[in-house]
């Protein structure tokens, strides 16, 4: 193990190189919704793990278009991270961006001396930090405290619907595994890192009717609307189906067994109350539009479902069920419009978030039973993504390592005992019975979801630069290689 003053010149020394190699990430544009460079994506982050030593390092192809990225740094230590993280992004949107969204600007932006600006900023910045901060361990010691195991992903945005198969393609390789990780900066203006230890699940599927299933309009495609006084529109099929799905004027679930399944609450765990009173203490003392991760005070919410408020509002967003339509989509959709249209085909996305004992395949097939039961037979369910929720304790040797290294390094932290958000990382902590844990680390990533995303570099005020946070990794990993494994049992694998 190197001197704490030894690796931080060391880092200093190799500011510049990190530097670059971070702008070089963020300036490949893979996009997972408009499948763009992605496996020049893929082969980039391969070509960085190999550098770090992972001689196995590779893309995992798994012929559906979004590969994977995999690796192992295997040294023998009593214990593995699993390492996720994903190299594709967001489409670049039609706000106005400062500098364009892939020429990885790097220079003062908001007030910081130095920040990284691209698209996928936010989420690649801490990723290749980690990669940085992990070669320059090799560099030093011969090998970091813990092995590690990358396994990265390229449709993330798309709700990770091939993760599975990647964990798949390489179970033979993580069946030691003892802890999840994903690297990412979670520090708010304040300075304060923010984290979650759990996440709902998510089902993230699309219903499509068509007139080929239904047997009733036109075949193939669109005819002129005038002609729907004689032909039936899948549009309205889709809409009377998912009127059986949800009530359209409350949200609430209709589907007798979903709805049991989803609404039995969960206990809230002695360690979990204080937290979520504090919750309820910001919303009752703030608005709720700045307050709850994914609302957005330029686009307020004026009043909530059932005027919740306090309390109420805190259990409901970290622990209710809610079914929600993402998109609607039938006829002519591109630019400008087509008027006049009757389509063959109508389409919805939809995402289920619950936490739920009933496993999330489970719950699908209530969905899929309860259209063939209700006359929509013809109706498909095209399945994106479906995983279960997690939840990791705070004594973790996981979770209790990252806070500890917090606090010698001076920095405040605030836990979410749950988030509504979802995804593998939750799952497969649950699949391999093991301590799951997004991000807990320095630094500020912002903008992701909109123009002139950014990644600090160097930062002030409390707010963590690049340097902070690779010294953060290093020391965060040897504070959970501290821990005797023996003193936390792993829980039984389920299956993926």
């Amino acid at each position: 193990m190197p001197e704490a003053s030894e690796l931080k010149r060391e880092i200093e020394a190799r500011l510049n190189d990190h530097e670059a190699r971070i702008r070089d990430y963020v300036r490949q544009p893979s996009i997972s919704l408009e499948r763009q460079a992605l496996d020049s994506g893929a082969a980039g982050l391969a070509e960085a793990l190999v550098d770090l030593g992972c001689a196995d390092a590779e893309v995992v192809d798994l012929g559906d278009g979004y590969p994977g990225v995999w690796g192992r740094l295997d040294f023998g230590r009593p214990k593995t991270v699993l390492i996720y993280g994903h190299y594709d992004v967001r489409p670049v949107g039609t706000e106005p961006w400062t500098y364009e969204p892939f020429e990885g600007f790097i220079g003062q932006f908001d007030g910081f001396s130095k920040a990284v600006l691209a698209r996928g900023a936010a989420a690649k910045g801490p990723l290749m930090a980690f990669i940085c901060a992990m070669k320059t361990r090799v560099d030093l010691s011969g090998s970091p405290p813990v092995n590690l195991a990358f396994l990265i992903e390229g449709a993330e945005i798309l709700g990770s619907p091939n993760y599975a198969g990647l964990v798949e393609a390489k179970r033979d390789k993580l069946s030691d595994v003892t802890a999840l990780y994903g690297p990412r900066s979670g520090q708010g203006p304040d300075g304060t890192v923010g984290f979650s230890l759990g996440y709902k699940g998510m089902i993230y599927f699309d219903m499509v009717a068509s007139s080929e299933a239904w047997g009733r309009g036109p075949l193939g495609g669109s005819v002129h609307s005038s002609t729907n006084v004689l032909a039936d529109n899948p549009a309205w099929r889709l809409v009377q189906a998912m009127a059986t799905i949800a009530d359209p004027e409350t949200g609430d679930i209709l589907i007798p067994a979903l709805r049991e399944a989803v609404s039995r609450p969960k206990s809230i765990a002695e360690w979990e109350e204080p937290l979520v009173q504090e919750l309820a203490d910001r919303l009752t003392a703030n608005d709720p539009n700045t307050v709850i991760p994914g609302l957005n005070p330029a686009f307020p919410v004026r009043r909530f479902k059932r005027d919740v408020a306090g309390r109420e509002m805190a259990e409901r967003y970290l622990y209710g069920a809610a079914i929600n339509v993402s998109s609607l989509r039938s006829g002519y959709t591109g630019p400008g419009t087509k008027s006049f249209l009757l389509p063959h085909e109508a389409r919805a996305t939809l995402d289920l978030r619950v936490v739920s004992q009933t496993p999330a395949n489970e719950l699908v097939a209530m969905l899929r039973k309860h259209l063939d039961d209700a006359g929509f037979a013809d109706i498909a369910l095209e399945i994106h993504s479906a995983y279960d929720w997690n939840q990791t304790a705070p004594d973790s040797d996981l979770v209790s390592a990252a806070t500890s290294t917090l606090r010698d390094m001076g920095m405040r932290h605030k836990a979410w005992p749950m988030q509504a958000f979802g995804g593998p990382w939750a799952h497969y902590g649950r699949v391999f019975g093991i301590p799951a844990l997004q991000g807990g680390a320095p630094g500020l990533g912002a903008r992701a979801a909109t123009s002139d995303e950014y990644f600090v570099l160097e930062g002030k005020d409390g707010i963590a630069g690049l340097v902070e946070l690779e010294i953060f990794y290093n020391a965060f990993l040897d504070a959970y290689a501290a821990f005797d494994t023996a003193a936390e049992p792993r829980a039984a694998a389920a299956d993926a």
